[in-house]
């Protein structure tokens, strides 16, 4: 090299010197100091990604309850004006529904309902519902062939009157399967409409 500078006469040639070097790699103890860390931060998200899973399979539950609420509304309109009658469990009817009920599916198909629509997907995946009753929703025998106005309910200690029918449950999932504020609860169809949970 100062051959080669002495040579030019001591001038710069303005071409940047060669590094001998040779780049390392990482060490094994910096490796294993950044597995540590990612390790440590999926930890720390893991709580986080499952609270954003359960909402958004809380919201696709809350979503087909609203179908089922449009399509209990429009079997009412075509069946003089009463609630279907839906076999979740069939020893909950009496005798003299033989006949004129069927499963949530056989009843609300026509109205635009699907299997996927009678699958709450929390359910899906841990009570699993749907294999054994045909739907994740359990749909509530006081309301069935009774008319939306003063809906009768048959207790023990006789016959009452429901005015308001926001107070009467059409379906819910079977269980509390929703994490919802750190505890588990349910989604529950009303009468009106309206989809609420708790």
């Amino acid at each position: 090299l100062e051959k080669l500078l002495g040579a030019q006469g001591g001038k710069k040639t303005g071409r940047p010197m060669i590094s001998t070097k040779t780049a390392q790699g990482f060490s094994l103890i910096e490796l294993l100091v950044a597995l540590a860390i990612v390790a440590l931060l999926a930890a720390l998200l893991s709580p986080a990604i499952a609270s954003v899973i359960e909402r958004g399979r809380s919201a696709k539950c809350v979503n087909n309850l609203r179908q089922i609420g449009i399509a209990v509304q429009n079997s009412i309109a075509d069946n003089d004006y009463r609630y279907p009658v839906i076999e979740t469990e069939p020893p909950s009817l009496p005798p003299e529904y033989a006949g004129q009920s069927g499963t949530a599916l056989e009843v609300l198909e026509p109205y635009g309902i699907n299997r996927e629509t009678l699958i709450c997907p929390t359910d899906a995946s841990t009570l699993r519902n749907f294999a054994i009753h045909g739907t994740s929703y359990h749909f509530s025998p006081v309301i069935q062939d009774e008319i939306p106005v003063n809906v009768n309910i048959y207790g023990r200690r006789g016959i009452f009157q429901i005015k308001k029918i926001s107070r009467l449950t059409v379906c819910s999932d079977y269980g509390p399967v929703h994490q919802t504020s750190g505890r588990l609860g349910l989604n529950f169809l009303k009468a009106d409409g309206r989809v609420i949970q708790r």
